[in-house]
């Protein structure tokens, strides 16, 4: 499994009409093959020393491997970066990591033994 980051700073002038969109934006990335779940989280400006006035949010794309994310790269993101300019010009800035599992820890005990007859 991958993470597939990305950060976006909204101007808040334009938040409304970009929070519309975000997520018909989200279900197209969900039908690329590989792509399993996305979760919408909202930052704090304060949590992050940042001055008034952006929209903070962060996606997590939850993808399959590597190959899927590649085949992202190859096949799809030229064209979905090109229409969100294309909509929202420079009135938003987007910074994007993939996030590699190491390791996961604190899972209800319910989750780890369901189906082992405990």
């Amino acid at each position: 499994m991958i993470i597939y980051e990305v950060n976006l700073e909204v101007d808040e002038e334009i938040n409304f009409k970009f929070a519309g969109w975000l997520p018909g934006h989200m279900m197209k990335m969900l039908e690329i093959e590989g792509f399993d779940a996305a979760y919408w989280f909202f930052r704090k400006p304060e949590d992050e020393q940042k001055p008034p006035g952006k929209t903070l949010w962060t996606i997590h794309y939850i993808v399959e491997d590597r190959e899927a994310l590649e085949g992202y790269f190859e096949h799809h993101a030229t064209a979905m970066r090109e229409k969100t300019i294309e909509m929202f010009g420079d009135k938003f800035t987007v910074e994007r990591r993939i996030l590699n599992l190491l390791s996961v820890a604190g899972l209800p005990l319910e989750k780890e033994t369901e189906g082992a007859g405990i």
